[in-house]
């Protein structure tokens, strides 16, 4: 399904129902929704993403968790792929930017939805394995969820991808999760049976 879809961006300029969203975002502006979507959308920027990114594996390495720590270093592969697949596709960005910095780079799939499912995805994980107590852990994976989409519509609110892009850059995202998730198992798995081989 994902190829497909990544097939069908490449052969068309935007997909069906991408003009009339964006037109519909254009008419329901606010000073508040553009000062809060250029907020959630400077999580997944480059330099912010990056630094997030670093923080974590720090993080786990000094609490020991150097598997858990691996995987989100891992995490950036798929991320910088995003780049690779922008140019193969070569879409072109909507011409309407609402507010912010313009972009240079060009459009299909979104870095920021790829970053936000990639790495809200991971913390997602690893909340539900680090955090005991159920309704803390439950509210803070509900609150990354809402944040992982607040991300995506936020940069078709902003007028700098339309929603299949963002669409194309959270199906990408979950593919890579899925196969992070899997290393992550794999890892633990390998760990528990040598803990269990030396005990």
């Amino acid at each position: 399904m994902t190829l497909l879809f990544f097939t069908l961006a490449g052969a068309l300029a935007t997909f069906p129902g991408d003009e009339a969203a964006s037109e519909t975002i254009r008419e329901n502006q606010s000073d508040w929704l553009n000062s809060a979507a250029l907020a959630v959308s400077t999580l997944g920027g480059q330099s912010v993403a990056g630094a997030l990114m670093i923080g974590l594996v720090t993080l786990l390495v000094i609490a020991r968790r150097r598997a858990d720590a691996l995987i989100v270093f891992l995490g950036a592969a798929p991320i910088l792929a995003g780049i690779f697949l922008k140019e193969a596709v070569g879409r072109a960005r909507p011409d309407y930017l609402i507010i912010g910095s313009e972009p240079t780079s060009l459009s299909f799939p979104s870095g920021h939805a790829l970053f936000a499912m990639v790495f809200g995805g991971l913390l997602i994980v690893l909340a539900g394995d680090i955090i005991k107590p159920v309704k803390i852990r439950r509210a803070i994976q509900i609150g990354l969820a809402l944040l992982i989409l607040a991300v995506g519509a936020s940069r078709v609110y902003l007028g700098v991808h339309y929603p299949s892009d963002v669409l194309g850059g959270y199906l990408f995202g979950a593919m890579a999760l899925l196969g992070l998730v899997w290393l992550r198992n794999r890892f633990s798995n390998r760990g528990a049976e040598m803990a269990a081989a030396v005990g």
